[in-house]
């Protein structure tokens, strides 16, 4: 429940965001649109993102609660809520500004991906704490969703690139 109440929130958020910024550039407009005209459009235009952004949260979630079923973790659902909130929030804004710098200091290479690792799971961890769960479910629950982070990741970058690669071969056959 907590996931649909923050996609809302998100949606919300994005449909006044996008409503002021419209607003914003009519007024240069002499002929410009009505505000119920730049409601229905900011509305429509937000769905993706909250869409996206709600999809996430709850992939986020299962990944959590696939952890506490494999550990045997009590966790409950709205510390689950919480907690997955929280690292979106650190994965969008703090998470972004540590891969950046790791990536310019160690390049792309494994080991930069391991100190990433452990970036996220003293993150997480932290988060776990802050959000109230004990010691021996923090960690984890942490680990396990950083580690579930990373196989992802690596995965969309595996099938992105072997999408650019097939899209070239079927080319180059279709020439010869």
């Amino acid at each position: 429940m907590n996931i649909i109440f923050a996609t809302l929130g998100i949606w919300i958020i994005a449909t006044l965001s996008i409503f002021a910024f419209i607003r914003r550039s009519e007024r240069q407009d002499p002929q410009g649109k009505g505000p119920g005209i730049i409601a229905i459009t900011s509305a429509l235009l937000a769905l993706p993102v909250a869409a996206m952004m709600g999809g996430i949260l709850f992939a986020l979630a299962g990944s959590v609660q696939v952890v506490g079923w494999l550990f045997d973790l009590e966790i409950s659902s709205g510390k689950v809520g919480i907690f997955v909130i929280a690292v979106l929030v650190y994965l969008f804004s703090i998470d972004s500004l540590v891969e950046i710098f790791l990536k310019s200091v160690m390049g792309k290479s494994v080991t930069g991906k391991l100190v990433l690792l452990f970036t996220r799971v003293l993150a997480f961890y932290i988060i776990g704490l802050i959000v109230g769960a004990q010691d021996e479910t923090a960690l984890p629950v942490a680990a396990g969703l950083a580690v579930m982070l990373l196989v992802m990741e690596t995965l969309f970058r595996l099938l992105k690139k072997s999408g650019k690669d097939s899209g070239s071969e079927g080319r180059r056959r279709r020439n010869v």
